[in-house]
């Protein structure tokens, strides 16, 4: 008897169990293929959307970078003209200390 219900047992393994782990063998397989290519797809996005924010952000820099250069050139300039104002004020106190004398 023990020996009948074992192959009762094995027969419905065989019949109905092990078709059933095939189909979702692969089923399993398909899902892995269609994630695969989803995970490529999105990369491949990924990718874009960086190589844009790259170049954006090489324009915003590039962009920074020549207004601190207009920034430079006027403080250049400013600097330029309060050393000259100060050298006016030192002659125009000499002048006042001599004529004061």
């Amino acid at each position: 008897m023990a020996a009948n219900v074992y192959a009762t047992l094995k027969q419905v393994l065989q019949d109905f169990i092990a078709p059933q782990l095939e189909a979702l063998k692969g089923e399993i397989s398909s899902l892995r293929a269609e994630f695969r290519s989803e995970i490529k797809r999105l990369d491949e996005k990924i990718e874009a959307v960086k190589n844009e924010l790259k170049g954006d952000i090489a324009r915003v820099d590039e962009k920074l970078t020549a207004q601190v250069a207009r920034i430079d050139e006027k403080l250049t300039f400013t600097n330029k003209r309060l050393d000259e104002a100060l050298e006016i004020r030192e002659r125009l106190a000499a002048l006042e200390a001599r004529v004061g004398r």
